[in-house]
């Protein structure tokens, strides 16, 4: 039990560490960025007084330092300011786009596991043999599609050719449910389709290491079937690899959703962060990319954490 509780305190200490230095990063790129962004919103005609009166009323002219204090207590309290361009705030602007991103990422994940194991089972359970070699095509064919051609490639037969669907007719869960998810189906599955084959790889690779171990033949000698011995003892012993791997792919499946949203003509944080670059709004620009940083180094840490429980020896270590 204590070994549990310092385990879980020096991974909270190093959860928040990580979240303050990376918070110090995104405002300290942002702050040396050139340009002006009082003179961007009011346009090239205007003097440079009425430049540097809106650059004292949006407090850009406070030392770095104090700026850098006042936007961390924003982000603790959920509130990173007010958008310049939307003259919304940042919390409420992101909470209206956040189920698109968000539901993307969880319905390509689910798509992940459901055909990731499978192949990588039948690849796994005889090595070399047409199964595991007709599966490895279909890995390496899938790795090599990136996700904005395999949405211009879905857009062009789902939408056009068989036309199975609506593209840019997004549905609002509060409205629809169902079609909220029918209208996240393709643009999950084209953000699924390169870490289908990822997971697949790491997988294959896990299991068979597995099934190499001293227990899997000392299973065989006690009349096991290898379909027992698979689903009883190899995928449990499989889980601190699967674990990893399935929060790496989360965090880049959370990245790669925003380039097929701008394919799909999605309302989620991809348009919004693009948007918010184009106008160098900064408390939006910064709000965002910090979030999504939070949510990646959130995600390590809770795999680590279900790391350390699937295997108690990680906290030894």
């Amino acid at each position: 039990m204590q070994s549990k509780a310092r385990y879980l305190a020096g991974k909270i200490i190093e959860l928040l560490l990580t979240l303050l230095v990376v918070s110090w990063l995104v405002f300290a790129a942002f702050s040396i960025i050139p340009g002006d962004t009082a003179r961007v919103m009011l346009g090239p005609n205007a003097s440079e007084a009425q430049v540097e009166l809106l650059r004292e009323e949006m407090g850009l002219n406070r030392p770095l330092l104090s700026r850098y204090g006042s936007w961390l207590l924003g982000l603790i309290t959920f509130n990173p300011g007010t958008s310049y361009a939307y003259n919304v705030g940042v919390g409420e602007l992101m909470a209206q786009r956040l189920p698109v991103t968000i539901g993307m990422s969880v319905i390509a994940m689910i798509m992940v596991i459901l055909v990731s194991y499978p192949l990588a089972i039948i690849s796994a359970r005889k090595p070399g043999k047409l199964g595991d070699q007709i599966c490895s095509v279909i890995g390496h064919i899938l790795f090599a599609i990136p996700p904005y051609v395999a949405s211009l490639l879905l857009i062009l037969l789902a939408g056009s050719v068989f036309s199975l669907a609506t593209v840019g007719n997004y549905v609002k869960p509060s409205e629809d449910f169902f079609g909220y998810v029918g209208c996240l189906l393709l643009p999950s599955f084209a953000i699924a389709l390169p870490k289908i084959a990822m997971s697949f790889k790491f997988l294959r690779s896990s299991i068979i290491e597995q099934r190499t171990s001293d227990y899997v033949r000392t299973s065989k000698s006690h009349g096991l079937s290898d379909m027992k011995i698979l689903i009883r003892h190899v995928l449990p012993n499989s889980n601190v690899s699967s674990i990893t791997i399935i929060s790496i792919i989360l965090s880049d499946i959370l990245g790669g959703s925003l380039i097929v949203e701008q394919v799909f003509n999605l309302p989620g944080l991809g348009r919004l962060l693009l948007s918010a670059i184009s106008r160098r709004d900064f408390p939006l620009l910064s709000g965002i990319v910090f979030y999504l940083a939070f949510i990646t180094v959130l995600l390590y840490f809770i795999s680590d954490i279900a790391a350390s429980l699937a295997d108690p020896r990680i906290r030894l270590k």
